[in-house]
């Protein structure tokens, strides 16, 4: 089958720049180098519907690549030119092989599937293909699913930049974050603990107003668990921004208050900032919680009532 460029591009990629391939019937050649583009991000058993509440053994890894100049040009611009396209190479994953004893790693190819961004021959201005692999043949080409498609559900009404899922592409979020091009009904979720720890460190927000937006979002946020908690504190203190790791270890003991080591981390800081009578009230009161923490372990419990015994030793 004979297979021609589209020009239906209202602009234009740099020359050489990979474009979607489309035969007089309409169908788009298999992008045979799509590894050569520019990754994006990788998922781990992603589900956007009723399938989220399945527990999958060997969840799927969904790697996602987009053209080498599409990015180029989204870079400058924070929004997708015409004739972009994206691969979604979808692989089986498996665990314990080699030396792997934990976790998964990527296997064999389940599916590609490819979108393609060309406003004058898609009404919608994107449009999706699937090429199958896996345990169904590739195909050479494909024919555009329909805008009844899942795709189109689910793409144009919750990608965060145009039809696209930004949202999990972190460089690309940052970029389209920093050009104004999110949309405004993307509702972002908590921040991660890095974003979360930048933005008290550099005072763009109160500690506590942070957190408790983020409690809000999603109560099982990583930013909002205690170890999280107690690290970013700990690199606060240990950074010597005392008020901030104060204020962060203070949330933390509001959000576990039976936990003796958010506590001790609390009177830590207090110490540290010469504080001595909050310092020697979060010590005792570590140590009356330190026996019947639950999640301490045996030898973590002998070890931290040492270190409070130490601590209030120093506190007289």
């Amino acid at each position: 089958m004979r297979l021609l460029i589209s020009f239906a591009l209202g602009v234009s990629l740099a020359a050489g720049a990979d474009l979607p391939r489309f035969s007089d019937a309409g169908e788009l050649a298999f992008p045979e180098n799509y590894r050569d583009w520019v990754f994006l991000s990788s998922g781990l058993g992603m589900t956007y519907g009723p399938a989220a509440a399945m527990a999958l053994e060997n969840p799927m890894f969904d790697n996602v690549y987009v053209t080498p100049a599409a990015f180029a040009s989204f870079k400058e611009t924070g929004k997708w030119p015409e004739g972009t396209m994206f691969a979604l190479e979808v692989r089986f994953s498996t665990s314990q092989g080699s030396i792997n004893k934990g976790g998964f790693y990527q296997t064999d190819i389940a599916a590609v599937e490819i979108a393609v961004k060309d406003t004058k021959r898609f009404s919608t201005g994107w449009a999706y293909f699937d090429f199958s692999g896996g345990l169904r043949p590739r195909k050479q080409t494909a024919k555009e699913l329909g805008q009844n498609s899942r795709c189109h559900s689910c793409h144009t009404p919750n990608g965060a930049v145009e039809n696209t899922f930004v949202q999990f592409y972190p460089s690309a979020l940052a970029i389209a974050e920093k050009k104004g091009t999110v949309k405004p009904s993307y509702r972002a979720p908590a921040p991660s603990p890095v974003r979360a720890f930048h933005d008290i460190r550099e005072k763009k927000v109160g500690a506590a107003q942070l957190l408790n937006a983020a409690q809000e979002l999603d109560r099982s946020a990583p930013v909002v668990k205690e170890s999280t908690l107690n690290m970013m504190g700990a690199t606060l203190l240990q950074g010597g921004d005392k008020e901030q790791a104060v204020a962060v270890l203070e949330w933390a003991v509001s959000a576990y208050p039976h936990s003796a080591n958010a506590q001790d981390s609390l009177a830590e800081a207090y110490e540290a900032s010469g504080n001595k009578d909050k310092a020697r009230a979060a010590a005792t009161k570590a140590k009356e919680l330190v026996r019947n923490d639950s999640s301490l372990t045996a030898e973590r419990k002998q070890r931290l009532e040492k270190a409070i015994e130490d601590r209030l030793g120093r506190l007289k």
